[in-house]
């Protein structure tokens, strides 16, 4: 064999595909190796119309390349690694897996109808466009409310189809938005975090196919990082187990030697994983509905944790140890030109509040509070912050003019955040309630999610079995009793979710 071989590349002829081929010939030649590159048409090329569901059969990207592959008629093929057959077909073998590109998806909103939301920045009912059911499932275990359509087409195709006017947004992945590196000025880019929206196995990542028998596979094999090779393994093998290809609502995602999260939609709902290895994370997948009773110190209302809770056949109990009451304290005078409000309290003691002033923009810091506004309120949302409340104080004060006047109602055991953490403008803060032990004992449960110092010191219970913190001032307060407990990672629907259950 030559030292430097001459390769024949395969790809499909779509800008993504194309400048896919163009990288890895690009990479061959840094080897000193060289190269043309040949253009195939595949049945996901030629099917533009029906989403993949409706299709039948797999490989819809690839079953012509490889039989190109196999057919001598090129001696690479270059696909997308999530496109690819869990399973690869007798007499082929990926040689390679260069370093992986982003990961994550892509929400693309057009400007007019960017609008703040929990968890997506979308009004209520929006048009989103995808053609992918994990993508699709997700978006409904962020927002029920959306209306998911199905887009087919290229990356360009689907833009083009966004500017005009057919979607409110839609959904890609962010490899393909920075590798083309296309002019999105005019459109608003979310890039949605892999711990509350799972990527696609192996999404980012190449595979670059030969035939087992090619002396040159080891050449080529140089290009293979090792660390990207890993991870796309252990998605895929989840995914190859779950006998499942695009059309199983399925995503795993894995950084390093990271836990995986994989997320699976079934008959009986969305199911949320966090797992030390692919195993364990199948298991898991393949478990027989929990009946873990999980006791979360909230009021009640239907969020994502009730639907992830229901997905795995949990019991959710939402039980606050504290009761809150007002204190009569006057509002200030306006007028005022935004709300804080810093928890679902806040805002079920702030409704009337709400209501005699319905022009003052709400500002929250996290979708669990958005989560607690009604339809009218939501649509008065100018910010959602990131769910840490310093963090996002901190975020919202930025954003924040000078001259600016914000209404902050809060309960007597507020930390008051404003007055540790100056901000240049004007805080109109009054203590509206207050927070009292309640007078209902807590129901049985074997894992008990504390969501404020509060409720922490009006517990009324024993020491749970097990116990969670939804954040650090929590986490201090049950450390101040002595309570061994978990921290979540995030203080959010998922971050509760990992916490309590390994999901």
């Amino acid at each position: 064999m030559s030292d430097s071989p001459h390769l024949i590349i395969g790809t499909r002829g779509s800008d993504l595909a194309l400048w896919q081929a163009h990288h890895v010939r690009d990479l061959i030649q840094e080897m000193g190796g060289t190269c043309e590159i040949k253009v195939l048409s595949t049945q996901g090329d030629r099917e533009q119309v029906q989403a993949f569901e409706k299709l039948e059969g797999k490989g819809f990207f690839t079953k012509e390349i490889e039989e190109a592959l196999l057919d001598h008629r090129i001696d690479v093929a270059v696909h997308s690694h999530k496109d690819l057959e869990t399973t690869q077909p007798e007499g082929l073998t990926i040689a390679a897996v260069p370093p992986r590109a982003a990961a994550q998806d892509v929400l693309l909103v057009r400007r007019t109808k960017h609008a703040q939301g929990p968890w997506l920045p979308l009004r209520g009912g929006a048009v989103v466009g995808t053609s992918s059911v994990r993508r699709r499932d997700q978006l409904l275990l962020l927002r029920p409310d959306l209306d998911i359509q199905a887009l087919r087409g290229n990356v360009p195709t689907r833009i083009a189809r966004l500017r005009e006017g057919r979607y409110d947004a839609i959904v890609l992945a962010a490899a393909g938005l920075d590798r083309l590196e296309l002019k999105l000025e005019d459109l608003v880019r979310v890039d949605l975090d892999p711990r509350h929206f799972v990527p696609a196995p192996a999404q980012g990542a190449l595979a670059l196919q030969m035939r087992e028998d090619d002396s040159r596979a080891d050449w080529l094999a140089q290009l293979t990082h090792y660390n990207t090779a890993e991870a796309i393994a252990a998605e895929r093998s989840i995914l190859r187990a779950l006998d499942g290809g695009c059309q199983l609502p399925f995503g795993a995602h894995r950084i390093g030697a990271s836990p995986i999260r994989a997320f699976l939609q079934s008959n009986e709902g969305p199911h949320r994983v966090l797992s030390a290895d692919a195993a364990s994370t199948l298991d898991a997948l393949q478990a027989p509905p929990s009946a873990l009773r999980l006791l979360v110190t909230r009021t009640p209302k239907t969020d994502v944790l009730a639907r992830l809770a229901s997905g795995a056949g949990c019991t959710l109990i939402e039980h606050p140890s504290i009761a809150l009451s007002p204190t009569g304290h006057p509002a200030p005078e306006g007028p005022f030109d935004g709300v804080w409000l810093s928890s679902p309290g806040a805002v079920r003691m702030a409704a009337d509040w709400l209501g005699d002033h319905p022009e003052v923009p709400i500002a929250v810091p996290g979708s669990g509070t958005a989560d607690a506004l009604t339809k009218a309120q939501s649509a008065r949302l100018c910010f959602v912050g990131s769910g840490d409340p310093i963090a996002a104080w901190r975020t919202f004060a930025e954003r924040c003019e000078p001259q600016d006047r914000i209404a902050l109602p809060h309960s007597v055991q507020s930390m008051r955040r404003w007055e540790t953490d100056p901000v240049p403008f004007t805080v109109a803060a009054w203590p509206l309630y207050s927070a009292e032990a309640s007078t209902l004992p807590p129901p049985a449960a074997d894992i008990v999610c504390f969501t404020s110092p509060s409720n922490v010191r009006h517990w009324s219970g024993s020491q749970p079995a097990t116990t969670v913190a939804i954040g650090p001032t929590t986490s201090a307060a049950l450390t101040a009793k002595g309570w061994p407990h978990r921290t979540a990672e995030s203080p959010d629907a998922f971050g509760i979710w990992e916490a309590m259950t390994g999901g």
